[in-house]
């Protein structure tokens, strides 16, 4: 239901893992990820490699497999860039040697995390007592021009991970058969569209990470049991977007690969094999959403603290001081059918810093195409004709 109203310095190393271009079918996700040469300046160790278990087959062909494996780029001492893999070549981000996307110039992210939080409007959190996102603004990289793509909330997960909303017009249930929104397959009913939930077939972003041998994983705060699709509050499954593709959801050892509780985030973080892709999902209770029917002043501050608490840790982490990305993003507005501008972070060794604020209009298909170029990855959908991110990073 709607809910109407209302740190960071860079660190000084980064190194590049050379994957190769990833295609959406016809590939086997193997290996450790790092093929194809490296950035020569400070390398890093312990970069996200392939996965070892499972076998999830997308609508485009690929198959790819769970779990995590650790790779190892291998960084090297001394000089700069040395040698990218294809389709990017040497350059630096903030003095920093690394691979940079030959078409649009996003560097080459190790590792990326994107924490989804919920239904606030960029002049809302404006006016917040969020002391946190406020010291951000002064040290990281943000947008006031950011928006989602439609209303209400599982939309908006769908076309960030797959590139399209995919039909999808209510907050249907992973389990829910399509057709009109009710109270048996939807949270929301207030929205009429058809649901078309349950088991989608389209290739998401889970398969091309898999088609390129990259381990990818998707944490939900109070999920408990491993690829949980049943709600009860403060977990919303709908809030996890990989739990509606069908080729996740139905083989077990798939999903229990690579759709987990956020309490696996802390020992893979320290554990020297972290995914090269991350989707966090903080619970109701955090993610500025809240519980109950109208979004309170409270529920902002509780996802401003959970933030506070979760980020730094990130931050601290080899997998993004060796050159990986954070991208802090928010669903939807919180006024009734409005998608945005809504709060947009990005804290990166190879991102712009120091209170950078964007006026370019960007969206969610704008930052899937951002994640796609800096992992050497093809569009999906409505990204293949978005503009990535690409003021959000230094000049070559």
């Amino acid at each position: 239901m709607r809910r109407p109203l209302v740190a960071l310095l860079s660190l000084a190393f980064a190194a590049c893992s050379g994957t190769p271009p990833s295609t959406t079918g016809g590939t086997t996700g193997t290996g450790d990820g790092s093929s194809g040469g490296c950035c020569d300046g400070g390398g890093s160790s312990g970069s996200t490699g392939g996965s070892t278990s499972g076998g999830s087959t997308s609508s485009g062909g690929s198959t790819g497999s769970g779990g995590m494996t650790s790779g190892g780029s291998s960084g090297g001492t001394g000089g700069g860039c040395t040698s990218c893999p294809s389709g990017f070549s040497c350059g630096t981000a903030n003095g920093i040697p690394v691979c940079r996307n030959d078409q649009t110039d996003i560097p080459k992210f190790t590792h990326v995390f994107v924490i989804m939080m919920e239904n606030t409007s960029y002049s809302s959190l404006q006016g917040a007592t969020a002391p946190y996102l406020q010291g951000l603004e002064k040290t990281a990289a943000t947008s006031s021009a950011y928006s989602g793509v439609t209303d209400p909330s599982l939309p908006n997960y769908i076309a960030l991970t797959s590139g399209d909303t995919q039909g999808i017009g209510c907050d249907c249930y992973p389990a829910g058969q399509g057709g009109a929104c009710d109270l048996s397959t939807c949270s929301n009913i207030f929205f009429t569209n058809s649901c078309n939930c349950g088991g989608m077939t389209v290739t998401h972003l889970g398969d091309q990470l898999d088609g390129a041998g990259l381990s990818w994983r998707a944490y939900a705060e109070s999920m408990g049991a491993t690829c949980n699709v049943s709600e009860k509050s403060p977990y919303a499954p709908r809030h996890v977007p990989f739990l509606y593709y069908q080729d996740v959801l139905g083989p077990a050892s798939v999903c229990n690969a690579h759709v987990v509780d956020y309490g696996n985030l802390a020992g893979d973080l320290g554990g020297g094999s972290f995914p090269a892709f991350a989707f966090l999902t903080p619970n109701l209770d955090h993610d500025m959403h809240g519980t109950g029917l109208l979004q309170s002043d409270t529920d902002v501050t509780n996802g401003d603290a959970w933030l506070s608490k979760n980020v730094p840790p990130i931050l601290a982490s080899a997998a993004y001081t060796s050159g990986g990305i954070v991208f802090i993003v928010w669903d939807e507005g919180d006024t009734s059918l409005s998608p945005g501008p809504v709060p947009f972070y990005v804290l990166s060794p190879l991102a712009k810093q120091g209170g950078y604020a964007s006026k370019v209009t960007a969206n969610h298909y704008s930052l899937l195409a951002t994640i796609e170029d800096g992992l050497g990855l093809s569009r999906l959908g409505k990204a293949a004709s978005a503009q990535p991110l690409a003021d959000f990073f230094p000049a070559n």
